[in-house]
């Protein structure tokens, strides 16, 4: 019986034999339909499209991550003048017509001319990122040179009076201190492994404008002999960087700092971002975080020669400057455009 049965289940198959190919024949279509979408979802993701989006998403989780680190640093120095007295001007002093007819306060009285000093406050504006959750601040040097009083801005405009621990001259580094605990923090990377044509994101304050971050790629490594500081070893960057971004992060795609924005070159008819901007690589950063942390730069060096010279006493006083570095392209006068 059983061999019968296998002979009519055999007999039964090869008589339905067509019916059996076209099951067969529309299984195997819908898998290759269902293996063909998948390879079509898979391209989307890996594709072009994809890869941006993945992309995308590294940028959003880099800004989410370091931007509470960012830091609006305002500087404040208070500037001394006097009004021009008679004494002080030869017209008046040395014109026998004048010295004849009028005495000197009968002068001042009728020209309103005042010699008592007038005092302004100059605020520059710049950038930084705490490295230490106990509110520890790098920034550029020139940054703070010269202030009176340091005003650190964090996410959620909460301000704090901030302190210099040191800044190192040669390296345009300084450390600030704010009295805080458990604060957002950055992580400093390795710019050692950084390669020319990596991505980077250059965040900070440019203008004033908090929390900006603009994309870019490494441009080129080791630039030296700009004139800009003592000791140069620049990363070049074509991330858009300006007036107020000083001392802010330079960050890689994996989220940690591989520099710090020092320097652009521009001209005297934008004084704008060029293409060109420079950032200290953040092991030569960290090298002079660790001396100033030990003691070996004092406060005091902070305020670099001249920087701190009161203005002459018919100056007017300037307006709020932006201590981002700048230089012109070498081999063209100033106010010359870069092709």
């Amino acid at each position: 019986m059983a061999l019968i049965a296998h002979r009519v289940t055999t007999n039964h198959l090869i008589q339905n034999r067509p019916t059996v190919i076209g099951a067969v024949w529309l299984f195997s279509a819908v898998f290759a339909v269902g293996l063909a979408l998948q390879a079509a979802d898979a391209f989307g993701q890996a594709g072009p499209v994809g890869g941006l989006r993945s992309l995308q998403d590294s940028f959003r989780q880099i800004s989410r991550g370091v931007k509470p680190a960012v830091v609006n640093i305002s500087a404040v120095r208070t500037i001394t003048t006097r009004g021009s007295g008679v004494e002080e001007d030869p017209f008046f002093m040395n014109d026998p017509f004048f010295r004849h007819f009028f005495q000197d306060e009968l002068l001042r009285r009728f020209f309103q001319l005042r010699t008592q000093p007038r005092e302004f406050r100059q605020q520059g504006l710049g950038s930084g990122f705490i490295f230490d959750p106990r509110g520890y601040i790098l920034t550029n040097r020139h940054v703070i040179r010269g202030a009176d009083q340091i005003i650190v801005t964090l996410a959620g405009d909460k301000k704090y009076n901030a302190r210099v621990i040191g800044a190192d001259p040669k390296t345009d580094v300084a450390v600030l201190k704010i009295d805080g605990q458990n604060l957002p923090s950055a992580k400093l990377g390795n710019s050692t492994a950084l390669e020319v044509g990596d991505w980077v994101l250059a965040i900070g304050n440019p203008f004033g404008l908090e929390k900006t971050v603009t994309a870019g790629i490494v441009s080129a490594k080791g630039r030296s002999k700009m004139g800009i500081l003592e000791e140069e070893d620049f990363i070049q960057t074509d991330a858009a960087i300006n007036r107020g971004n000083s001392g802010g992060p330079l960050v890689n795609i994996d989220g940690h700092v591989i520099g710090m924005n020092t320097a652009i070159v521009t001209d005297n008819d934008s004084r704008g971002f060029l293409g060109i901007g420079f950032a200290i690589p953040i092991n030569a950063v960290k090298k002079s975080a660790e001396a100033i942390m030990a003691g070996k730069h004092a406060p005091q060096n902070a305020t670099p020669r001249g920087f701190g010279e009161r203005p002459s006493q018919r100056e007017a006083p300037r307006a709020p400057q932006d201590p981002m570095r700048q230089i012109h392209p070498p081999g063209r006068p100033p106010g010359g455009s870069v092709l």
